[in-house]
């Protein structure tokens, strides 16, 4: 794929989860080298937005409201919306025919995405997927360049603005330098059991902070009852996905399940240590200078478990003493 002017105007439609949308920011960054006095576009899900505000190499984030894109009469207003943008080169990471879509009546010359669910009768320069499982930031690399290595990673920087916003509400929190929990997800067997996290916080004089969606309050008060300390606070559904992340920045470290969440930890540079356990840690694990992935049984079997030895570890088994252990690696590196 050739265009003669360097001023180009290119778009990225973002994956929709938050996850997906840390992962493809190694993406942006490479796109960015390659192509340094182009415009760089995010095209996006409303909620992922957040990813990518401040990123030195992004000029303007669009977000789409998701109530306006959940039917093909609002696909098709998003896509002709986006004409006015007047877009050279459109990129999609998701592999949805929608996303496709959007990029054909937006108008873009030259719309480049994988081709899967017929897409690609929609897009200019569309790719064969990879046909080994490898690390979905490297799916997203592979449409710039196939097979491409790179040593960029996922980064998330802060405004002076958003540091010292965060500063003043760590003071009214009144915690200082607290652990970050994220131990929800959307899928219940990718949660944190109460019972395992109460035996890594009890008898400890760290504080800790829960960390999650609105969804998220009722299963953080009943984590704070189970645990029975003063010493765990829930924030789930009080501040905004960009503060919440300022707020991770200021945490000793996390602790958190297969979720996005655990992603912007370890984007942040924030020690993550994540949770693994129906999830595939080659294809999503979070990728950081200081992130440490534990591999567990999911669903526990008990007495009946085959897989001790195998590359997992009992969750139930794993100690504080592990915890702190993996941190203090991870901060020396």
């Amino acid at each position: 794929m050739q265009l003669r002017n360097l001023n180009i105007k290119i778009a990225i439609y973002s994956p929709n989860w938050i996850g997906d949308a840390v992962m493809a920011l190694p993406f942006i960054q490479l796109l960015k080298e390659k192509n340094p006095q182009a415009e760089l576009n995010i095209v996006c899900k409303d909620w992922v937005s957040a990813v990518f505000k401040n990123n030195l190499s992004v000029n303007q984030i669009i977000p789409i409201p998701q109530d306006s894109i959940n039917s093909f009469s609002g696909t098709v207003r998003i896509g002709l919306k986006l004409r006015s943008e007047k877009f050279d080169l459109f990129y999609t990471l998701t592999d949805s025919i929608r996303s496709a879509i959007i990029l054909w009546l937006s108008g873009a010359r030259v719309r480049v995405g994988y081709d899967t669910q017929m897409r690609s009768l929609f897009l200019t320069d569309y790719k064969i997927p990879p046909l080994q499982s490898i690390h979905r930031s490297y799916k997203y690399l592979s449409l710039i360049e196939p097979g491409v290595l790179t040593q960029n990673i996922p980064e998330i920087s802060l405004s002076t603005f958003e540091e010292d916003w965060a500063k003043k509400e760590m003071r009214k929190l009144g915690l200082n330098s607290p652990i970050a929990l994220a131990p929800f997800s959307v899928a219940k067997n990718r949660t944190l059991q109460n019972n395992i996290l109460d035996k890594w916080i009890k008898n400890t004089k760290n504080s800790y902070l829960i960390f999650g969606s609105y969804n998220d309050i009722e299963k953080s008060n009943n984590l704070i009852k189970f645990c029975k300390s003063d010493n765990i606070k829930s924030i789930c559904g009080k501040y905004s996905l960009r503060q919440s992340i300022a707020l991770i920045y200021f945490c000793k470290y996390t602790l958190a399940t297969d979720s996005g969440l655990g992603h912007l930890s370890a984007a942040l540079g924030t020690p993550t240590i994540s949770f693994f356990g129906v999830g595939n840690i080659a294809v999503t694990a979070p990728i950081g200078k200081k992130n440490s992935i534990i591999k567990h049984c999911t669903t526990c079997l008990g007495d009946f478990c085959e897989k001790n030895g195998q590359g997992t570890s009992c969750i139930k088994k794993i100690s504080k003493e592990n915890i702190e252990n993996a941190v203090n690696k991870i901060i020396d590196q």
